[in-house]
């Protein structure tokens, strides 16, 4: 393929691909500008994002008719990339890149902005790259759908979410936070890969801290491995399950976790580590009823969460056993698991354990989406894959895959590890659901509150903006927010 620019006196430069010319040879600019001019948004766009945009020309104009937007493009070869000038963000497409375009789109925009980007293509490069197009747009699509997915999700969650947040400050007592070490910090997730280490993990287990994700509990206390820390992250109901063992053993061991997070009421209890992610109605609530925060990144998986929290509180370098982020046929978790337990009780012979299996040696789209995070996020070389030995169906990018040898080798001598600093909240009950039912009226109609207990009508109120639809928008998730309220308060069993 041969791109040849092409210069002339007093004329913008125009560029041809195989003969083929991408702009106007005498007035490009004018072209570019009915090009944008001829874009049909019926809404406010946060991001818009033009595929094969050659010589950028387009750029201009977009930010002359949409000034407050992101303004992004998706080259089909490198050549075009000397133009970049003018875009806030530049992808160039490579085909069985890792990442994929798809997770980089996903990962620069998120959710809430691929919600609302306005999408166009530069007609005369679907001419010339026809199979670049095809699939570039297929990776559009995946991210789109991607997008939908977690919204959707987070719409039938957010509720939930904000009543765990509010549980959280009225049953947690007994908190820690944690102070940073340099001695290396094991982090364990319950793929199958997590059997080949439990032998190492015992030999070697007073040179590390320890960070236990939920699922990973059992496996470990069966074996009489202790972890300095659990981290649970989710709202729902399976991750209370993973936890359940500890507490019902009498393991007293410091639970890191989010307002958000899902326990049983019995777990407070126990040492919480309260995790911060610097914004939503958790973070208002934790740090108006005074409770010491631990950075924490909020991820669709525990283990990436896992991963920054790691990172963040040693110096040191971060080993991960049991991050297979892969189909298994088989278990998908290392046993003994708490899921496991449960379920098998309801095997029988016309609904066989080998039945329910089947569906983990499937391809996964979150399985997909968690190991494209990982594969595409810079952890500064001090993030491993650690196994003794385990053969691994994937690459996870720049986190290379190390032996226990490694591991040793690495491990300079008996540095400090992570500390936890141990504090206890002495307010009452009944004081605690007054203040925390003032602390909600005094945020509810904030944009971050209604952006996380609303996601889909935030959203679609942020479209909305300057077209006839925003009056009702706002009215729409006004009903929601006073709804909401009278929730609460029945919830705090202050509405009679």
């Amino acid at each position: 393929m041969k791109i040849e620019l092409i210069k002339k006196e007093g004329s913008l430069d125009t560029v041809s691909v195989d003969g083929i010319k991408l702009h106007s040879a005498y007035s490009p600019d004018r072209e570019a500008q009915r090009f944008v001019d001829s874009l049909e948004c019926p809404f406010t766009p946060s991001h818009v994002l033009v595929t094969g945009p050659a010589l950028s020309y387009c750029a201009d104009f977009l930010r002359k008719r949409f000034p407050k937007a992101k303004l992004c493009c998706v080259h089909y070869d490198s050549f075009f990339t000397e133009y970049d000038g003018a875009w806030d963000r530049s992808f160039l497409y490579k085909k069985d890149s890792c990442p994929s375009l798809s997770a980089e789109i996903y990962n620069y925009m998120g959710e809430e902005g691929i919600g609302s980007c306005l999408f166009a293509s530069w007609k005369p490069s679907e001419k010339v790259f026809p199979d670049e197009y095809t699939e570039v747009w297929s990776e559009i699509k995946s991210a789109v759908i991607k997008g939908r997915n977690v919204l959707a999700t987070m719409a039938y969650f957010s509720k939930r979410w904000t009543k765990n947040s509010i549980r959280f400050c009225l049953l947690s007592r007994k908190n820690a936070y944690i102070q940073k070490g340099s001695a290396p910090v094991v982090v364990c997730a319950s793929g199958p890969s997590l059997k080949s280490s439990i032998p190492m993990l015992i030999e070697n287990r007073k040179s590390f801290f320890l960070i236990a994700v939920s699922s990973a509990v059992r496996p470990l206390l069966e074996n009489k491995i202790i972890p300095d820390l659990i981290l649970s992250t989710d709202g729902g109901y399976w991750a209370k399950q993973h936890l359940s063992f500890a507490m019902e053993n009498d393991y007293d061991i410091p639970l890191a976790l989010p307002p958000e997070a899902a326990c049983y009421g019995k777990e407070f209890s126990q040492t919480v580590v309260p995790l911060s992610y610097g914004d939503g109605c958790g973070e208002d609530l934790l740090k108006e009823c005074g409770y010491p925060m631990t950075r924490a990144m909020r991820n669709g998986t525990v283990s990436g969460t896992a991963a920054r929290l790691a990172l963040d509180i040693t110096s040191g370098n971060v080993f991960f056993c049991g991050l297979d982020l892969s189909p298994s046929r088989g278990f998908t978790h290392t046993q003994p698991n708490e899921l496991e337990a449960t379920n098998s009780i309801k095997d029988f012979r016309l609904a066989t354990r080998e039945t329910r299996l089947v569906p983990s040696g499937f391809q996964s789209p979150a399985l997909d989406t968690y190991r494209d995070w990982f594969s595409s996020a810079d952890f500064g070389g001090r993030l491993f894959r650690l196994s003794n030995g385990y053969s691994y169906s994937n690459s996870l990018g720049k986190t290379k895959d190390v032996d226990w040898d490694f591991f040793k080798k690495s491990n300079t001598g008996k540095l400090p590890k992570p500390n936890l600093v141990f504090t206890e909240n002495k307010i009452g009950t009944e004081e605690r659901k007054g203040f925390v039912m003032g602390v909600i009226k005094k945020h509810l109609h904030d944009e971050e509150w209604i952006k996380n207990i609303f996601p889909s009508e935030y959203i679609a109120m942020e479209r909305a903006k300057g077209t006839q639809m925003e009056n009702d928008c706002a009215q729409k998730i006004n009903g929601k927010i006073q709804s909401f309220s009278l929730d609460i308060e029945k919830y705090l069993g202050s509405g009679k």
